[in-house]
């Protein structure tokens, strides 16, 4: 309670030295009072104010719609702004975004193998290909998205309807792919070409020429690639060309500007380019030798007999009636034995393929060299040292790209001839008259600032010196004053007469001027001041 009454005497004599003050301080007091409350409510209301961070950007206006539907069921702050949605900074943003993600919000909207999952325990195979179809256009729109300068991407298959047994009559899939790009974005021909090999892969028996690709503007992006093969190969050939000239005239341009200095050597190379490619089969056929060859077929037939002489007694009763004898056995055995062979042997067939590829390789290379002859180098030198100077550079020339002046492949010509450097001149001239111009713009805006910052400096001290001089004089006039006024009121003391009006009037003068002084000094000093001006001093 008595630090409440402290804080309101406190307060209360502030109040009462406020209404002591002249008028002016009032209005000044009053305009920083108002001032700083002000700035605390708008600082109080700009801190309190809900700060809003970047949720999403770039959806379409369907997910957006689904998006901020669950952003409502969740309860969560949020603001949508063009193209984006916001939320209040006191949730966690990073959080928010992976339970959308969960939640399949946000994220890639298309499914992939993971619908597999879902299947029903009776679906029949017609359910479990559509489903695997479906499932195989969503991994490719998910692999087309992350090539760079595609937004979106939708792919369309054509598959053959099979049945575990029986394929349809369609042989050959096909697909669609339409890509949404970035703005300002375009894809290059590799990367179309990359798209169309991506979906060739990923199914089976799918062709390249069968898939085609287009952009949001309707434009097909695949005919570039599937272009004709002779115009390709065209194109390739003439970049061929192109750089190895460029390389030839760049290594050659190098290497004689070091000797005759720079931009005083041109050279202009023409290759001639061979792309023939032969390839020659030959086949031979010779006969069988008598040491053998390839056994084609072989046929053996053998042949074996053995003929014996009858054996026992004569014939009748006779040999049986004893007294018998012992029997005789013939000994005339004959034996019959007999091979045949039929071997087939193959014609001996000699296949040779023969292939001679050319292809690239320089067939002619002709180099023209043109010299500046008015270089230092050569400004010294007559007709005779010249031509001396072309065949060693002739020279030089062959055997810096390897290869001998008299090989029929290479032509080397060099020329010396004056270059025109009248535009070159012209250009030094210009660059020389600019860097003047901007020299002497410098130059003037550095004095008219040094100028105007002297200027300054003096005005200052011109004004500085002013002031003080007007506080000198405010001061000796306050002590002419006072002085003045002590002998006075000594006078009056010594008189001890009462005052005249005159002299009433001139001392409720001295109290006004003394309040005023100690209230105001800069009013007083103004009053002086316009006192001095009117006098003129």
């Amino acid at each position: 309670m008595d630090f409440l009454k402290k804080i309101w005497g406190y307060i209360k004599g502030l109040y009462e030295k406020y209404k002591g003050l002249p008028t002016p301080s009032k209005v000044l007091f009053m305009g920083i009072f108002v001032a700083i409350i002000t700035v605390s409510i708008v600082m109080i209301s700009i801190f309190a104010a809900p700060r809003y961070v970047l949720l999403v950007s770039g959806l379409t206006d369907e997910q957006s719609g689904y998006l901020i539907q669950q952003l409502q069921t969740m309860g969560v702050q949020y603001k949508v702004e063009p193209g984006r949605i916001l939320i209040s900074d006191k949730y966690n943003v990073y959080e928010l975004r992976m339970r959308l993600a969960s939640m399949g919000v946000i994220g890639a909207t298309t499914k992939g193998f993971e619908i597999l999952d879902q299947q029903s325990f009776g679906a029949t195979s017609f359910d479990r290909q559509v489903r695997y179809q479906v499932a195989l256009q969503g991994e490719l729109e998910r692999s087309i998205m992350t090539i760079s300068g595609v937004k979106s991407a939708r792919v369309h298959l054509t598959l053959p309807k099979y049945t575990y047994y029986v394929r349809g009559e369609m042989a050959e899939p096909r697909a669609s792919v339409l890509v949404v790009l970035q703005p300002g974005q375009d894809l290059t021909q590799n990367q179309v070409k990359g798209i169309m090999e991506l979906v060739a892969g990923a199914v089976e028996g799918m062709k390249l020429e069968n898939v085609k690709v287009i952009d949001q503007m309707s434009r097909v992006l695949s005919d570039k690639v599937t272009a004709s093969t002779d115009m390709l190969l065209a194109s390739n050939r003439t970049e061929l060309k192109m750089n190895l000239e460029a390389y030839y005239g760049k290594k050659i341009k190098q290497t004689l500007e070091a000797v005759f200095g720079p931009s005083r050597v041109e050279v202009i190379p023409d290759i001639k380019l061979n792309w023939e490619k032969i390839e020659k089969q030959s086949t031979t056929y010779e006969p069988v030798t008598r040491q053998g060859g390839i056994v084609r077929s072989q046929e053996q037939e053998a042949e074996k007999s053995t003929n014996q002489p009858p054996t026992g007694g004569a014939v009748g009763t006779d040999s049986n009636i004893p007294p018998t004898y012992p029997s005789t056995t013939g000994q005339g055995t004959s034996t019959y034995e007999k091979t045949h062979t039929i071997t087939n042997y193959e014609i001996n067939t000699i296949v040779e393929n023969v292939v001679q590829n050319k292809e690239g390789e320089i067939e002619g290379l002709s180099l023209s060299v043109i010299i500046d002859a008015s270089s230092s180098v050569f400004q010294k030198f007559d007709e005779n040292e010249r031509l001396k100077w072309a065949s060693i550079v002739s020279d030089l020339v062959g055997k810096g790209i390897g290869a001998n002046s008299s090989d029929p492949k290479l032509s080397v010509s060099v020329a010396f001839l004056p270059f025109d450097r009248s535009l070159e001149q012209e250009y030094q001239r210009s660059l020389v008259e600019i860097e003047k111009k901007r020299r002497f713009t410098m130059m003037v805006l550095g004095l008219s600032l040094l100028f105007i910052l002297g200027f300054l400096l003096i005005y200052l001290m011109i004004v500085q010196l002013r002031r003080i001089k007007g506080r000198k004089l405010v001061e000796q006039r306050r002590l002419r004053m006072e002085e003045e006024l002590k002998k006075v009121l000594e006078e009056e003391k010594v008189k001890e007469a009462p005052l005249t009006p005159e002299q009433q009037a001139l001392l409720q003068l001295k109290e006004d001027l003394e309040k005023m002084y100690r209230e105001s000094p800069e009013e007083v000093a103004n009053i002086i001041k316009l006192w001095l001006v009117e006098r003129g001093i």
